[in-house]
């Protein structure tokens, strides 16, 4: 789908939605190449492109994903592959020879092949459910600023899409329709006025904001990144390049490592450790179910056991990878379960974490 009615689409859609994304495809890739060699050599170059781009998918860091363990990881590629096809193209790709026909290689693999790897190379892996991301991109080209939405697209928000849509980021713009007009200038984001950028992004109820700004003056390319979490820290990166391309792609590799920090984990045993996790509201054994499959559906999650029922209250043992504050990270990007601290006199305080089942569907 091209990337500016994907835009469209999906921040209309937004504005009635908060909750996290479903990542759909992370093993998933498609590949397009010339031919211009044997379908075998086609094919074993296909499985190594692809190969790549699902490791920087699932682990969120691109920068990892190089030198010896990509070779490694190309070396191994066509044994990993669950399923792929091959159909040709209708338009002409770019080679040595000019232009020629060209093939689109589409290639699913094995997820337990590439969450081996990666973790046997002590990098994360992290879920389909991932935090959704509002960005206000302003551009400023000789003095002139102007900022981005789905409503006045341009190429750099287009780009930024794709660069990050590679990277498994679920990317939202703004609509720049009247109301964000009134509550928000193009001054608020250059300047990374945080207040002013999160009020005028509430209506769209995202996970996170983020605003990118990049400069192009006397061809001087600079940019700069503000992410603002759920929790209420921000983050923030200089960018430099000699394009804008550059910045963008600086900029979207940022985004992904600090969400992959906060809600990935490198899944090895002598991390793991356990908590007790207990859940009101419980009022049917359906219910039960239904909140020990989503716990065990968290990627930092190993194994969940159920301990006891009491009434309405039941309390799982949930085995985790890592960092604790992962696993609060994750449930809070979900609605089925709110926070729900005890009181600090509860015998139980300082030996379970509790949660209020919403009763959302």
């Amino acid at each position: 789908m091209n990337s500016r009615i994907f835009l469209l689409l999906i921040s209309v859609f937004f504005i009635s939605s908060a909750n996290a994304v479903s990542v759909q495809g992370l093993y998933r890739a498609e590949i397009n190449l010339p031919v211009t060699q044997s379908e075998a050599q086609m094919l074993d170059e296909a499985f190594g492109l692809a190969v790549e781009n699902v490791l920087i998918k699932v682990s969120g860091d691109k920068n990892a994903i190089t030198g010896n363990l990509l070779v490694q990881a190309k070396k191994k590629a066509s044994t990993w592959v669950a399923q792929h096809s091959v159909a040709s193209l209708n338009e002409l790709l770019p080679s040595d020879n000019g232009f020629v026909p060209g093939k689109e290689v589409k290639v699913i693999f094995y997820q337990e092949s590439i969450d081996g790897f990666l973790s046997q190379n002590g990098l994360p892996v992290w879920g389909d459910n991932r935090p959704s991301v509002l960005i206000w991109l302003v551009s400023e080209s000789n003095g002139i600023r102007t900022l981005s939405g789905s409503r006045e697209p341009s190429e750099t928000l287009n780009e930024f899409a794709q660069a990050a849509n590679q990277l498994g980021v679920p990317i939202y713009a703004p609509l720049l329709d009247d109301v964000d007009k009134k509550s928000i200038a193009v001054s608020d984001v250059w300047g990374f006025f945080e207040d002013n950028i999160a009020n005028a992004s509430k209506r769209y109820q995202t996970d996170s904001v983020a605003a990118l700004k990049i400069s192009n003056y006397a061809g001087h390319i600079g940019g700069s990144l503000l992410v603002l979490l759920k929790n209420g820290e921000t983050e923030r990166f200089s960018l430099s390049g000699e394009t804008p391309s550059d910045i963008v792609a600086q900029a979207s590799i940022a985004l992904a490592k600090t969400f992959s920090s906060r809600y990935a984990s490198v899944r090895n045993r002598l991390s793991a450790s356990k908590m007790n996790v207990r859940v009101a509201g419980v009022i049917s054994y359906s219910i039960m179910n239904k909140v020990q499959s989503y716990l065990e559906s968290i990627s930092v999650v190993r194994d969940v056991t159920l301990v006891q029922v009491d009434g309405e209250k039941v309390e799982f043992s949930v085995e985790i990878d890592g960092d604790k504050q992962k696993l609060f990270n994750s449930i809070s990007l979900s609605r089925l379960l709110i926070n729900a601290p005890l009181n600090a006199l509860d015998p139980d305080a300082n030996r379970v974490v509790s949660y209020q089942y919403s009763g959302v569907k």
